[in-house]
C-alpha cells in the first residue's frame, strides 16, 4: 500500500495570526523538535511558520527589534503545499522534485475537509519515500524471482513435454512402421485395382497421421528451445526447383497454376539453414493450396539488403478465400484455423502455421499477414541470410557411377516383431540373406560368431541397447569389427543424431520404415566405399 500523508502527519499545536514573531520564536526555543508551526485564522489554515524562516528574520542586524512584535502573519512561507488526507506521499516528492513545490524545503500542512489536521516535516517526506522505495526494490526483487521461477518451471514443463512427446513419437512410429510398411509392400504385391487403393488409402492415413506427429513433435521442441538452427550454404534457384517439383504433383487435379520462381536481381547462393527455410514455405505451401480451389498460388524468393545485412524474403500469394481480421490476430497460434468448420471441410491440425512462425522467431526473422488485392492471402517471411560463396567443387554432385553390389547376409536386432517383418521382408525381397534376432544379447553372440554385410539395429531394446551392440562389437577383433551398422530409431533429434555419431554407427533409419527408402538407404551405405558412412542428411529412411 502507498503511503499517504496522514500516515505520517504529527500533531503539532496550531497558532493564531495575531500570534507575535518573539512568542513564536519562545515555542520554537521550548521544543527543538519543532520544524514548523500552523497558522490558523476563524479555523482557516493560512499556512505554517517554519522555524528556519523565523529564526533567519530575528538573527538579522537589529531583527529582534524591528520583527519581534511583528505578527507571525509576516512570516508565513509563501505558497505553502497543503494536502488532503489521502493524497500519497510519492506524488508529494515528485511535485517537489519537479521543483513545482516547498515541500522538501518546508514541509507539507495536512487537512481534513479544508480544516488543519497535522504537519509533515521534510525529513519524514524523504523517509517515507525511502522505505516506499525500499519496499519497492524488493517487492520487484520478489518478483523477479518468482518471475524466473516461473519461466524455468515453464521451460522444464515445455522440455518434459518434448521428451515424453519424444518418447510417445517412439511408441507411435514403430507400429506406424507397420501400417506404412505393410501398406507399401501390398501395393507392390497385390494384383487388382481395388485391392491396390485400399492399400493406398492405408498408406496415404499413415502418411497423414506420421505429419501431424511429427508437427507436434516440431512445436514441443520450439517450445523448448530444442529444435538447432544449423546454417549451411544453398542456392535459391536450386531450392526453388526442389519445391516446384514437389508441390506439382500434388496439385494434380485441382485447377490451379503453381507459380514458383526467384527475383532475378536477388543474391542466389546464400547460408542459412535450408531445411527450415524449407520447412517454414512448405507450412505456408500447403495453408495456400489447401484454401484455394481455383485461380493460383504464387512463390517468389527474393533477396534485400537492409541496415547492412543481407535478408531472405518468401512472399506466398493465393486467391483463396481469404482470412478475416478477426481470425488473423489468432491464426499463428497452435491448433488455431480460421474458422471453426475449416477442420471438417479442408482437413488439418492447426500446427502449420504456429510451427511457421515459431521457426521465423527462431531464426530470428518475421512473418506478416495481408489481403491479397486480388482476392485470397499473402504471407510475407523475412529471415537475416549470409552471402555464401561460391560453389566449391567438392559440393557439385557428381554423376552416379554404374556399380554393382554383391547382396551378402544382414543381422537385424529389432523387438518389435512388425518392424522385425516389414525390414526383413524388404530386405529379403530386394536379394538379401536376413537374420532376425530379439535382443542385444543374441545379436552379439551371433556377430561375434559369423560376418554380416551389414547389421540393423533398434535402439532400443530388451537386455540392452543399440549402443551396446556398437560398443561390443567395435572393440573386438571378430568378424564385424568394421562392419556397417545402422541405427534404427524413431527419435531423429540433434541430441539422437549426435549420439549415433559418437556411438560409432554408419547411418541412421528413421521409423516408420519405408521398405523402398530402407533398400536404397542400405545399398548407399554399402556402395558408398569413399565416404564415412555417415550422412545422415543423405541416407535417412
Amino acid at each position: 500500500m502507498p503511503v499517504r500523508v496522514e500516515d505520517i502527519a504529527i500533531a503539532v499545536a496550531p497558532i493564531g495570526s495575531e500570534t507575535t514573531a518573539q512568542a513564536a520564536l519562545g515555542l520554537f526555543l521550548s521544543d527543538p523538535s519543532l520544524f514548523a508551526l500552523p497558522v490558523i485564522v476563524n479555523g482557516a489554515t493560512l499556512g505554517q511558520v517554519t522555524r528556519a524562516r523565523l529564526t533567519e528574520a530575528l538573527a538579522g542586524p537589529n531583527g529582534r527589534d524591528i520583527h519581534a512584535a511583528r505578527s507571525v502573519a509576516s512570516f508565513i512561507t509563501p505558497h505553502p503545499v497543503m494536502a488532503e488526507i489521502g493524497t500519497t506521499v510519492a506524488l508529494i516528492a515528485k511535485l517537489a522534485a519537479d521543483g513545482e513545490t516547498s515541500a522538501l524545503t518546508d514541509g507539507v500542512v495536512v487537512l481534513e475537509d479544508g480544516r488543519y489536521s497535522g504537519l509533515i516535516s521534510p525529513s519524514a517526506i524523504l523517509s517515507a519515500v525511502a522505505q516506499e522505495n525500499a519496499l519497492r526494490a524488493r517487492a520487484m526483487k520478489a518478483s523477479g524471482q518468482r518471475l524466473q521461477q516461473a519461466q524455468a518451471k515453464a521451460l522444464d514443463v515445455a522440455r518434459d513435454k518434448a521428451t515424453f512427446l519424444a518418447f510417445l513419437s517412439h511408441e507411435i512410429r514403430t507400429p506406424l512402421t507397420g501400417i506404412l510398411g505393410v501398406a507399401d509392400i501390398l501395393q507392390d504385391s497385390v494384383s487388382g485395382a481395388e485391392p491396390r487403393r485400399l492399400a493406398r488409402t492405408i498408406s496415404e492415413s499413415g502418411n497423414h497421421l506420421d505429419r501431424l506427429l511429427g508437427d507436434l513433435l516440431d512445436l514441443s521442441r520450439l517450445e523448448a528451445g530444442k529444435l538447432p538452427v544449423s546454417p549451411f550454404p544453398f542456392d535459391l534457384r536450386e531450392f526453388a526447383a526442389e519445391a516446384r517439383d514437389l508441390w506439382q504433383s500434388r496439385i494434380a487435379g485441382k485447377r490451379l497454376d503453381l507459380r514458383i520462381q526467384v527475383n532475378s536481381d536477388s543474391v542466389m547462393r546464400v547460408e542459412a539453414d535450408a531445411m527450415r527455410v524449407r520447412q517454414i514455405l512448405f507450412n505456408l505451401m500447403s495453408n495456400a493450396l489447401k484454401f484455394t480451389e481455383h485461380g493460383h498460388v504464387s512463390v517468389e524468393l527474393s533477396t534485400l539488403e537492409a541496415g547492412g545485412s543481407l535478408k531472405l524474403r518468401m512472399t506466398v500469394s493465393d486467391t483463396g478465400c481469404g482470412i478475416s481480421d478477426d481470425d488473423k490476430a489468432r491464426l499463428f497460434e497452435a491448433f488455431e484455423q480460421a474458422r471453426a468448420s475449416t477442420a471438417q471441410t479442408h482437413g488439418g491440425s492447426g500446427l502449420g502455421l504456429s510451427i511457421a512462425k515459431g521457426l521465423t522467431s527462431l531464426m530470428k526473422g518475421e512473418i506478416t499477414l495481408a489481403d491479397n488485392p486480388g482476392g485470397g492471402s499473402v504471407f510475407n517471411v523475412t529471415l537475416p541470410v549470409m552471402r555464401a560463396g561460391p560453389r566449391l567443387a567438392a559440393e557439385t554432385p557428381h554423376k552416379p557411377r554404374m556399380r554393382t553390389l554383391t547382396l551378402g547376409n544382414i543381422l537385424i536386432a529389432e523387438d518389435h516383431p512388425v518392424s522385425a517383418l516389414v525390414m526383413s521382408h524388404a530386405l529379403t525381397a530386394a536379394g538379401w540373406k536376413v537374420e532376425t534376432v530379439t535382443n542385444a544379447d543374441d545379436a552379439i553372440a551371433r556377430a561375434t560368431e559369423a560376418p554380416y554385410q551389414a547389421i540393423l539395429t533398434d535402439i532400443h531394446m530388451p537386455g540392452g541397447s543399440g549402443e551396446t551392440i556398437v560398443r561390443a562389437l567395435r572393440m573386438t577383433s571378430g568378424p564385424n569389427q568394421l562392419a556397417p551398422i545402422l541405427a534404427v530409431t524413431a527419435d531423429i533429434s540433434a541430441e539422437r543424431q549426435a549420439a549415433c555419431e559418437l556411438a560409432g554407427f554408419s547411418s541412421l533409419i528413421e521409423k516408420p520404415i519405408r521398405p523402398r527408402a530402407l533398400v536404397a538407404t542400405l545399398a548407399d551405405v554399402l556402395m558408398d566405399d569413399e565416404e564415412t558412412g555417415w550422412e545422415l542428411g543423405a541416407k535417412r529412411a
